[in-house]
């Protein structure tokens, strides 16, 4: 990947090497020397095997001012949407994918530059979109295979010729591959961290609410109202993660229902907005959320939103509990 930097610098005439500096590289997976206009600019340069999810940025701030300390912060890493190279460039990183995409900022450089998504390499075009697709994906990645489209379909719970669809783009994109007439095994870790990165925030309306009950309590509680009104309703975020993968005490009751009529029939104290709430009950946009759930227990909103909700309330202890779903959804 070192050789997409020094190609990119290549292209718009800054010449760019490999500096043997051990001292320093001991800090940096590499380090590269730029000169531009008789002045040198050290990179200190982070490789990633994936794209840094956007809950994951705090994390890297850490790393970020060990590598400041040796030259600029240079983050390389196969693709790199453009909401995670906003959310880089934010952080203060400058960055570098496999495909030619950068945004790379230093004293005497500014490099910025998207190639259009017909340019991209077709193994990591973009993911299909919908909350079919989505339905699609979330069953692959739980299963790793497919026996048939009409049983993907049913499980889904969309049409075969959207199952079609979506298999072909799937297949374009080297994410699945057909292993019989009807058999289709999916690269689950590269299927899940697309999904994750390019999945787009459909939560539809929140109502707010604070608790003096535990998460768990107060889960458990918004789920049974829902049975009620026979609404489907899942749990996710916090207490969904300490139940497929313990890690971190539960703060946070998150719930995904279909039913609006459900913010009426709950005994508990509204709140201005998410700052002043430990609750949020969500009506989605994206049914996908309501259909798909954890295969372990029905309650449970499938691991993948279990994971979005984790990076999208954010805070270290949140995202290293994802990294622990990932790898019990993986396992």
């Amino acid at each position: 990947m070192l050789m997409n930097v020094t190609q990119l610098f290549d292209r718009v005439a800054i010449e760019a090497m490999v500096s043997s500096d051990e001292p320093a590289a001991d800090l940096a997976d590499a380090l590269l020397d730029a000169e531009v206009d008789d002045k040198r600019v050290r990179f200190a340069v982070q490789m990633k095997s994936r794209a840094p999810y956007p809950g994951e940025m705090p994390r890297l701030e850490p790393v970020r001012d060990r590598l400041a300390t040796v030259g600029v912060p240079l983050l390389v890493a196969p693709l790199i949407s453009e909401p995670t190279g906003r959310a880089l460039t934010e952080a203060q990183w400058s960055w570098v994918d496999t495909h030619g995409n950068a945004d790379v900022r230093a004293r005497g450089i500014r490099i910025s530059c998207r190639v259009p998504s017909r340019s991209v390499r077709r193994g990591r075009r973009g993911m299909p979109r919908g909350s079919g697709s989505w339905s699609i994906i979330r069953v692959l990645i739980s299963d790793g295979v497919a026996e048939g489209e009409a049983e993907l379909a049913e499980r889904a719970g969309v049409s075969q010729p959207r199952v079609s669809q979506v298999l072909s783009a799937l297949s374009a994109a080297e994410f699945v591959e057909r292993r019989g007439r009807s058999s289709w095994t999916a690269d689950k870790p590269a299927l899940l961290d697309a999904f994750l990165n390019s999945y787009a925030d459909t939560r539809g309306f929140t109502s707010w609410f604070y608790a003096l009950d535990s998460p768990q309590e107060t889960s458990e509680r918004i789920v049974a109202a829902g049975e009620s009104l026979r609404a489907d309703t899942v749990i996710s975020g916090d207490v969904a993660a300490d139940r497929l993968a313990p890690w971190r005490v539960p703060t946070h009751t998150t719930v995904y229902t279909g039913d609006h009529r459900l913010a009426l029939h709950l005994d508990l104290t509204p709140a201005r907005g998410p700052d002043d709430a430990n609750v949020e009950l969500i009506v989605p946009a994206d049914k996908s959320v309501l259909r798909i759930r954890s295969e372990d227990d029905a309650t449970l909103a499938h691991p993948t939103q279990v994971m979005l909700d984790l990076q999208r309330l954010g805070g270290t202890d949140r995202q290293e509990a994802a990294e622990k779903v990932r790898e019990w959804l993986l396992a």
